[in-house]
This record gives C-alpha cells, sequence and structure tokens, in this order.
C-alpha cells in the first residue's frame, strides 16, 4: 500500500508512513473495503449477475481507484454485457495507473489487434445510437430494424435488447418482448430493468394470474348396423391351395441355404474373429501385468537397501547421541512439542490482527532455539524437525518483532524497541532498516557503544542506501 500523502510504500499493518509519518489508519480501512467489494463483485460476476457485480465493482473504486482487479473486471463484465466502449476506458484507466505486468495489456490487446472486429463494434455502438434517437422521434419501425441489425452483431447486448423489448410492448407484441427479455437475463439474471419489463408482461398477458385452460371437446361414435349372414354353402375342395402350400415350402427351404445359411456362417466367423482378439487383448493384459510386478519386485528391493542402510544410520546416531548429556536432548524434544501449540496460538493472534499477547512469547521461544540448536542438529529425525520450526519462528519473528519494533520507536520507547528489534535481528533480519531503527533505539536508550556497531554494521552493509548516509550523521553525533 501507498501512503495517501506522499505516496511512499508502506508495510502491512503499519500504522504511520515512514517516510512523512502520516496516519495511514483510514487508508488501511478504505482499502479493505475496497477488496470487499472486490470480492462480493467477483462472486455475483461468477453467478452472471452482472448488473449487481457493476454496482459492487464501482463501490470498490469509490474506496480505491487504484484496485487493478477491480477495474479489469469491470471492463470484463461490461464487455460481458455488450459495452466495450465502457470496457475499453476501464481497461485504459487500468494501465494508466499501472504499465507493466497489467492483464489490461491483453485485453485492449484482443480487441484492437483486429481491426475488422473494432470497425465492426463502431458500427454496433452508432447503430444503437440511431436506433434510440429513432425510437425518440417515435419511429419505431427504423428503430427496431436498427436494433434487429445490433443484436444480431451482438447477441448479448443487455441495453439493445430492453430497448427492443420495449418497442415491442408499445405496439402490442408482448410475445416477441418476452423473448427479448428471457435473451437478456440469459447474459445478466439479476438485471432490475429486465425483470421490471418481464412482471410487466405478466401482468398484462395475465391480468387475473390464473391460466385459461380448454377442454377438449367429446367425440360421438356413430352407430354402424350390424351386416345381416348370409346362407351357409359347403365348399368344394381346393388343390390348388395344396399345390401353392408345398411350393411355398421348397421355396422357403431353397431361400433359407442359399440366403439365411451363408449369413449365419459369416457370423459365426465374426464371433470367433471376436473372440480371438479378446485373447490376444488378455494374453497383452496379462504380460503387462507381469512386467509390471517384476518392477514393484525391483522397487521393493530397492526399498529393502534404502531401510537396512536406514537402521545403519539410526544405529549411528543412537550411538552420537549417547556421547551428549540425555537431559538437554530430552529439553530439545519438549521445545519441539511445544511448538503447535505455539503455533495455534499465533494463526489465531493473526486472524484477530492483535499481536500483542503472543509476540513476547513468540521471541522467547526463539532464543530457547538458538540456545538449544547444537543438541537438535546431532541425530537428523530431529534436526529437519528442528530446522522447519526454526525456519517458521524466525520468519515470524523478523517480520512481526520488526513492525512491533518499529512502532515501539514511533511512540518514544527506545528501551522497549531495542527488544523486539534486537530478537528480529538474531532471527536473521539483517536489513538497513532493521540495522539503523535497532543503532537508533541504543542511541535514544543511552547505550552509545551498541549503537555505534549496528550503525557501523549498516554502513559495511548497505553503504550506498540512504540508511547507510543517515547512519554516518547519526556516529558523527556520538562522537
Amino acid at each position: 500500500m501507498n501512503c495517501p500523502k506522499c505516496g511512499y510504500e508502506i508495510g502491512r499493518n503499519r500504522r504511520y508512513c515512514e517516510q512523512c509519518g502520516t496516519d495511514t489508519a483510514v487508508a488501511i480501512r478504505l482499502y479493505r473495503l475496497s477488496n470487499r467489494y472486490y470480492n462480493e463483485g467477483l462472486r455475483r460476476a461468477q453467478v452472471r449477475d452482472l448488473s449487481g457485480a457493476v454496482t459492487m465493482l464501482k463501490r470498490s473504486l469509490e474506496c480505491n481507484k487504484r484496485n487493478i482487479q477491480a477495474r479489469n473486471l469491470l471492463g470484463l463484465v461490461y464487455h460481458e454485457l455488450g459495452e466495450p466502449v465502457a470496457a475499453l476506458s476501464e481497461w485504459i484507466i487500468s494501465k494508466h495507473f499501472i504499465p507493466e505486468n497489467n492483464l489490461a495489456d491483453y485485453f485492449i490487446e484482443k480487441i484492437q489487434s483486429n481491426p475488422a472486429k473494432l470497425d465492426a463494434v463502431n458500427q454496433t455502438v452508432k447503430k444503437f445510437n440511431q436506433a434510440l434517437a429513432y425510437a425518440k422521434q417515435g419511429s419505431d419501425d427504423l428503430a427496431m430494424l436498427q436494433l434487429r441489425k445490433v443484436i444480431s452483431a451482438r447477441p448479448g447486448y443487455v441495453r439493445a435488447l430492453q430497448l427492443l423489448a420495449l418497442l415491442y410492448m408499445k405496439n402490442d407484441e408482448y410475445e416477441k418482448a418476452k423473448r427479448c427479455l428471457l435473451r437478456a437475463q440469459k447474459t445478466d439474471v439479476a438485471n432490475t430493468t429486465t425483470l421490471a419489463y418481464l412482471a410487466e408482461i405478466e401482468r398484462v398477458l395475465n391480468p387475473d394470474g390464473q391460466k385459461v385452460h380448454t377442454e377438449r371437446s367429446i367425440e360421438s361414435v356413430s352407430y354402424q348396423p350390424a351386416v345381416s349372414a348370409v346362407s351357409y354353402q359347403e365348399d368344394k375342395p381346393n388343390y390348388i391351395a395344396f399345390i401353392t402350400f408345398f411350393a411355398g415350402i421348397l421355396i422357403g427351404i431353397a431361400v433359407l441355404y442359399w440366403l439365411i445359411v451363408p449369413t449365419v456362417r459369416s457370423d459365426v466367423k465374426a464371433e470367433y474373429a471376436n473372440e480371438e482378439r479378446d485373447y490376444g487383448a488378455e494374453i497383452a493384459s496379462y504380460t503387462t501385468t507381469i512386467s509390471v510386478l517384476e518392477k514393484e519386485k525391483e522397487n521393493l528391493s530397492d526399498k529393502l537397501k534404502e531401510a537396512e542402510n536406514r537402521i545403519i544410520e539410526l544405529r549411528r546416531e543412537n550411538e552420537e547421541v549417547s556421547a551428549f548429556d540425555a537431559d538437554a536432548y530430552e529439553q530439545v524434544l519438549l521445545l519441539i512439542a511445544e511448538y503447535p501449540q505455539l503455533k495455534e496460538r499465533l494463526i489465531k493472534a493473526e486472524e484477530e490482527e492483535d499481536l500483542s499477547d503472543i509476540l513476547d512469547d513468540l521471541i522467547a521461544y526463539a532464543d530457547r532455539l538458538l540456545e538449544n540448536e547444537n543438541i537438535a542438529l546431532v541425530r537428523s529425525k530431529t534436526a529437519a524437525v528442528y530446522k522447519q520450526i526454526r525456519d517458521e519462528v524466525a520468519e515470524k519473528v523478523k517480520k512481526y518483532g520488526f513492525d512491533y519494533g518499529h512502532d515501539l520507536y514511533g511512540a518514544a520507547k527506545y528501551g522497549e524497541a531495542v527488544n523486539y528489534l534486537l530478537a528480529a535481528y538474531n532471527m536473521g533480519e539483517d536489513s538497513a532498516d532493521n540495522l539503523y531503527f535497532l543503532g537508533r533505539s541504543y542511541q535514544k536508550s543511552g547505550d552509545e557503544k551498541n549503537a555505534r556497531i549496528y550503525l557501523q554494521m549498516l554502513v559495511n552493509q548497505y553503504p550506498d542506501s540512504e540508511r547507510a548516509e543517515m547512519a554516518h550523521q547519526c556516529m558523527d553525533g556520538l562522537d
């Protein structure tokens, strides 16, 4: 975050600017509020509530005009709504704030890299404006003609769909208007204008709030009178029927032999070929399984050798541990066991942004880590755990020790500031700022010897920095 007065880059959770001393509490609150609005706008954009996303992102930019993520997302939402001019405006402003490594460059290039597409966008905007002018003049036919061209070019242009629906409603073409509004709703599901127009259409088409059901008429069945039976006559034998029957059987047998039998044979051959192919696939699968099992056997052999080597190493480590004091090693184990509870308290304090109760315990724990470092590094198992804990604790002590010590220095509590700045230095925080404020804290508290040590260390390590020049001036005062 940058200081709102001088523009100097301020570290996280710092109350005052190091350059001009301005109180940045209000600016920090505005930055956080801007991020909250951005997160809400992103959530709404993901569920296609684009109009709601525009509202949230505009609020985010009102709190922090340099929120580049919110501005780029607002441009994307405008582009999705069919308003490329507004989208380009937001991306150009974003690029003005951050010229390098900005996603706005990609968005602008995607639009400007295709001159034909850019010209089509310009023509679409002009046609929409012309249609709006026709609608204001009462020329509904010309306006609808222009709007159909606009929607054909940009199907997701919400404002064009809403205007066309409004003209349809004016001309009592409510079904067409409803189709336009439903298309607009697919792009922006919670647009208040679209929802208001849909409610009005439902009210007009269904004023009583009930649907009219039509009944299907019952068709009558006509009566068919019975046909009178004819008189019975005995039939004469028909030999032609028997001859035809046997001829049909012979023809059927011939068709079965010449047509069906070859087909059955080909099906049997195909089935045999499929079974042969399946057996081949199974054999290949078994071969692959055998090769995999052989590789697993080799891997298990390698792991067995590694386990044997590990046993030898553990025996050697146990012999080395015997050379140390058992009580001291037990203290190392207890120290490692205390860390999970301390880490849980630290995480809770970071979430609540209040480190006043945990910081002293964290520094004391860091001092104990340094005291027991030689014992902890004897065995590889405890050494690995110790190194991990030491790195995590060192990172927190360097960060919060410097921040808290710097705040105490600003409050003229120099003796207390020394404790936190020195703890950060012991854990590896040897930056120019930490060395400067540590030396100045010693100087302000009357310890000129230590003040000269750390100021001279600053001059030696960072000779070209601004802090080195300030350190020279402070040491001249010590003389």
